[in-house]
């Protein structure tokens, strides 16, 4: 049983960084998703997409953000945690008792690794099964936009209230709208007024323009507040509409399985993307170990700020290297590797750094 003994150390220092990871993650997943949710909430709200979809479309969308999350509420955590203990001069007293930086990297590293894991099946295999589906999804919802365009009991204000679209109605054939209403400020200054019995919508084009036949109404054309208004009563009239797209769609490249991927550019840069996540995520933890050592008068968030840096910089500087690779400025095969070994040196170099006094 002794080898599964986990040192009184160990399990100290772990405590200290799952309790601030989980809180990092809690916190910036909150951000995350309450973002998306407010985005397709308020499409509900106008009728863009129906409102029972708006939940499984936001649990589509996570593994993609908590791929984002992990690492970096695994830096945070690292950076805080360790920065306290250091602060409170713990980290002195454990050393003092034999702790070396490698016995400290061992007794963290199982919980590196267990998020480094976590991302790389994300990044692998979770998240693009969850964007294929959800890439069918907003192609099944684009294509019921048109339902949705002039959705039953709901005044549709757009262009800054240049239109507004109403509809009373949804007949037994859920395809025509019944009660037409439809305002439009035309170019001439004068506003054009349509009512018709009932409407019926073509399918929308990709880029959200759909036609609408209106059948047995008025027509209105005139300045509100005079008299000289031209009417005309039609048997048929159609009306282009624009309705904007459910959502932004996601490109067909992220959608394919990791081993689908081919030779192309963008494609090499996803598949690099997606291998580099895990990656980005080790050598980012390695980088918060390396740079959490505060002086005890210092106070606990005073690398706080640089690591922030170190962190936001990495990852923009391996958006930057993808870019490269999508664009074919640097050959696929170079991959993510050139930030990868930049940062790994540097991360390197510290550990290196703060194992000195030990050493002696």
């Amino acid at each position: 049983m002794r080898r599964f003994f986990v040192p009184v150390g160990a399990r100290y220092i772990n405590r200290q960084v799952l309790g601030i990871f989980f809180a990092a993650l809690a916190i910036l997943l909150s951000i995350a998703l309450g973002d998306r949710l407010i985005q397709f909430l308020e499409k509900a709200a106008a009728g863009n997409i129906p409102a029972d979809r708006v939940f499984y479309i936001v649990l589509l969308r996570m593994p993609e953000l908590v791929q984002l999350v992990l690492p970096f509420a695994l830096y945070i955590a690292l950076l805080i945690g360790l920065g306290r203990l250091y602060s409170s001069q713990e980290m002195a007293v454990l050393r003092s008792g034999g702790m070396s930086t490698k016995t400290l990297l061992a007794w963290l590293m199982p919980v590196i690794t267990l998020v480094t894991v976590l991302v790389g099946i994300s990044s692998l295999s979770v998240t693009p099964s969850a964007k294929y589906t959800l890439e069918q999804e907003l192609a099944e919802l684009q294509k019921r936009i048109g339902l949705s365009a002039l959705q039953p009991g709901i005044f549709r204000i757009e262009n800054h209230g240049e239109q507004v679209t109403y509809s009373n109605a949804l007949d037994d054939d859920d395809q025509t709208i019944l009660d037409v209403f439809i305002q439009r400020q035309l170019a001439d200054g004068n506003r054009m007024t349509v009512w018709a019995e009932r409407g019926r919508r073509s399918p929308p084009s990709a880029d959200g323009r759909q036609t609408l036949t209106l059948e047995n109404g008025r027509r209105y054309v005139g300045t509100p507040g005079a008299a000289n208004f031209d009417v005309m009563s039609f048997t048929r009239l159609d009306i282009d509409i624009d309705s904007d797209p459910v959502l932004e769609q996601v490109r067909d490249i992220e959608s394919f399985k990791t081993e689908n991927l081919g030779s192309m550019p963008a494609q090499q840069a996803e598949l690099h993307w997606r291998l580099g996540l895990p990656i980005f995520c080790l050598i980012l933890a390695l980088l918060a170990i390396a740079n959490a050592a505060v002086q005890p008068r210092q106070g606990p968030y005073a690398r706080l700020g640089a690591g922030m840096v170190w962190m936001l910089g990495y990852y923009l500087a391996l958006m930057l290297n993808r870019w490269l690779i999508q664009e074919d400025f640097i050959p696929g095969t170079l991959g993510l590797w050139p930030v990868h070994l930049a940062v790994g040196v540097y991360a390197a170099l510290g550990l290196r750094t703060l194992a000195k006094p030990a050493a002696r």
